[in-house]
């Protein structure tokens, strides 16, 4: 058994004598990207408009990212805002108002909020055993 284990260790002696020396590789620098390069980061990088804080502005804004990484401030003019436009009943957090169950309508995006009602109301929805109307 010691013969078998003395003869491994001295494969694997020959072996690594013949691997290429570690300084013989190219040095690469992990946070810096050739400009060359088709690979794009994936840290904070995103072709499409967010937004969120920005180091470079210092700020949360709308923006988007180019290929080198760099951010671009995009401005979609009024009404393109973060506000989430949805036509159907949903409970979530309005600014100024609260988290509320509500719709939006109109062209303008409106907030319409609903309240709980048992019996009559206008433009009802039913969410699980509950039954929301305008008012």
């Amino acid at each position: 058994m010691k013969i078998l284990s003395v003869a491994s260790a001295a494969i694997l002696a020959v072996s690594l004598a013949f691997v290429v020396p570690v300084g013989a590789a190219p040095a690469v620098n992990p946070g810096v990207q050739s400009p060359e390069s088709l690979v794009v980061p994936a840290r904070g990088c995103h072709s499409d408009i967010r937004r969120h804080y920005v180091p470079e502005f210092g700020r949360t804004v709308e923006h988007r990212h180019r290929r080198d990484c760099t951010p671009v401030r995009v401005d979609r003019g009024p009404g393109h805002g973060p506000r989430d436009c949805h036509r159907d009943a949903r409970r979530h957090y309005v600014p100024g108002i609260g988290r509320v169950v509500h719709r939006h309508v109109g062209p303008d995006c409106r907030v319409r909020v609903l309240r709980r009602y048992d019996q009559g109301g206008r433009n009802c929805v039913q969410i699980g055993p509950i039954r929301y109307c305008e008012g």
